[in-house]
Protein backbone atom coordinates (compact mmCIF):
# COMPACT_ATOMS: atom_id res chain seq x y z
CA UNK A 1 0.00 0.00 0.00
CA UNK A 2 1.16 2.88 -0.81
CA UNK A 3 2.25 5.81 1.96
CA UNK A 4 -0.07 8.86 2.55
CA UNK A 5 1.35 11.95 1.60
CA UNK A 6 -1.12 14.40 2.23
CA UNK A 7 -2.84 14.93 6.11
CA UNK A 8 -6.34 13.79 6.17
CA UNK A 9 -8.71 16.10 8.37
CA UNK A 10 -11.73 14.43 10.25
CA UNK A 11 -14.53 17.04 10.29
CA UNK A 12 -15.97 18.08 13.30
CA UNK A 13 -19.55 18.18 12.13
CA UNK A 14 -20.96 15.66 9.04
CA UNK A 15 -20.73 17.43 5.64
CA UNK A 16 -22.80 16.05 3.81
CA UNK A 17 -22.47 15.25 -0.19
CA UNK A 18 -25.07 14.86 -3.17
CA UNK A 19 -23.70 12.58 -5.69
CA UNK A 20 -24.08 12.55 -9.29
CA UNK A 21 -23.02 10.40 -12.13
CA UNK A 22 -22.25 12.44 -15.41
CA UNK A 23 -25.82 13.21 -16.42
CA UNK A 24 -25.60 15.57 -12.94
CA UNK A 25 -28.80 14.29 -11.38
CA UNK A 26 -27.93 13.73 -7.61
CA UNK A 27 -28.46 9.74 -7.35
CA UNK A 28 -27.40 9.17 -3.55
CA UNK A 29 -26.43 11.25 -0.81
CA UNK A 30 -23.81 10.36 1.59
CA UNK A 31 -21.38 12.27 4.19
CA UNK A 32 -17.49 12.87 3.74
CA UNK A 33 -15.80 10.95 6.80
CA UNK A 34 -12.48 12.61 6.27
CA UNK A 35 -10.87 14.96 3.67
CA UNK A 36 -7.19 15.71 2.04
CA UNK A 37 -5.76 17.87 -0.31
CA UNK A 38 -5.72 14.10 -2.53
CA UNK A 39 -9.41 13.27 -1.86
CA UNK A 40 -11.97 12.16 0.72
CA UNK A 41 -13.49 9.10 2.43
CA UNK A 42 -17.32 8.70 1.39
CA UNK A 43 -19.80 7.14 3.39
CA UNK A 44 -23.23 6.37 1.95
CA UNK A 45 -25.57 3.52 1.78
CA UNK A 46 -25.41 3.36 -2.21
CA UNK A 47 -23.54 1.55 -4.75
CA UNK A 48 -20.96 3.19 -6.38
CA UNK A 49 -17.87 1.45 -8.59
CA UNK A 50 -14.18 1.41 -8.78
CA UNK A 51 -13.42 3.92 -11.57
CA UNK A 52 -16.45 5.75 -11.18
CA UNK A 53 -16.34 10.14 -11.95
CA UNK A 54 -18.76 11.62 -9.92
CA UNK A 55 -20.05 15.20 -9.12
CA UNK A 56 -20.68 16.17 -5.77
CA UNK A 57 -22.23 18.51 -3.88
CA UNK A 58 -20.41 19.35 -1.04
CA UNK A 59 -22.95 20.84 2.06
CA UNK A 60 -20.97 22.53 4.82
CA UNK A 61 -23.31 23.92 7.60
CA UNK A 62 -20.96 26.29 9.48
CA UNK A 63 -20.89 28.60 7.43
CA UNK A 64 -23.43 27.52 5.07
CA UNK A 65 -21.54 26.97 2.11
CA UNK A 66 -22.30 25.00 -1.26
CA UNK A 67 -19.10 23.45 -3.16
CA UNK A 68 -18.88 21.28 -6.45
CA UNK A 69 -16.21 19.03 -6.64
CA UNK A 70 -14.92 16.08 -9.23
CA UNK A 71 -13.61 12.66 -8.25
CA UNK A 72 -12.83 9.35 -8.84
CA UNK A 73 -13.89 6.47 -6.85
CA UNK A 74 -10.49 4.83 -6.16
CA UNK A 75 -11.78 2.03 -3.66
CA UNK A 76 -14.40 0.48 -1.76
CA UNK A 77 -15.67 -1.63 1.33
CA UNK A 78 -18.87 -2.87 2.81
CA UNK A 79 -18.90 -1.44 6.77
CA UNK A 80 -21.50 -2.13 9.77
CA UNK A 81 -22.89 1.08 11.26
CA UNK A 82 -25.75 1.51 13.51
CA UNK A 83 -27.90 2.16 11.20
CA UNK A 84 -27.68 -0.94 9.56
CA UNK A 85 -24.96 -2.28 6.60
CA UNK A 86 -23.03 0.94 4.73
CA UNK A 87 -20.49 1.58 2.36
CA UNK A 88 -17.38 3.59 2.71
CA UNK A 89 -15.31 4.79 -0.93
CA UNK A 90 -12.07 6.37 -1.04
CA UNK A 91 -12.54 9.28 -3.85
CA UNK A 92 -9.45 11.36 -5.44
CA UNK A 93 -10.45 14.82 -6.53
CA UNK A 94 -9.86 15.04 -10.36
CA UNK A 95 -10.80 18.44 -12.05
CA UNK A 96 -11.40 20.51 -8.59
CA UNK A 97 -9.48 23.52 -8.51
CA UNK A 98 -6.69 24.00 -5.57
CA UNK A 99 -8.46 26.83 -4.06
CA UNK A 100 -11.58 24.63 -3.65
CA UNK A 101 -9.48 22.35 -1.99
CA UNK A 102 -8.24 24.56 0.79
CA UNK A 103 -11.88 26.20 1.07
CA UNK A 104 -12.83 22.37 1.67
CA UNK A 105 -10.20 22.01 4.39
CA UNK A 106 -10.52 25.43 5.88
CA UNK A 107 -14.46 24.59 6.26
CA UNK A 108 -14.20 21.24 7.42
CA UNK A 109 -10.89 21.87 9.88
CA UNK A 110 -13.14 24.74 11.96
CA UNK A 111 -14.52 23.75 15.42
CA UNK A 112 -18.27 23.69 15.89
CA UNK A 113 -19.80 26.96 16.80
CA UNK A 114 -21.09 26.75 20.83
CA UNK A 115 -24.68 27.83 19.62
CA UNK A 116 -24.47 24.75 17.31
CA UNK A 117 -23.24 22.53 19.70
CA UNK A 118 -26.05 22.55 22.51
CA UNK A 119 -28.72 20.55 22.43
CA UNK A 120 -31.61 21.66 21.39
CA UNK A 121 -35.15 21.15 23.57
CA UNK A 122 -38.53 21.23 22.37
CA UNK A 123 -41.78 22.32 24.38
CA UNK A 124 -44.83 21.33 23.69
CA UNK A 125 -47.21 23.32 25.74
CA UNK A 126 -50.77 21.55 26.65
CA UNK A 127 -53.77 24.24 25.32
Amino acid sequence: MSERVTARIVPARPITVAIAEDDGRPTVYGVLANLSDGGACLWTSGFLRVGMHLHLQISFAHPAEMHEATGLVVWGQMCRATSGETRKYGLEWRGTAVQSRERFRDLASRPVPEEAARPRASIVRAS
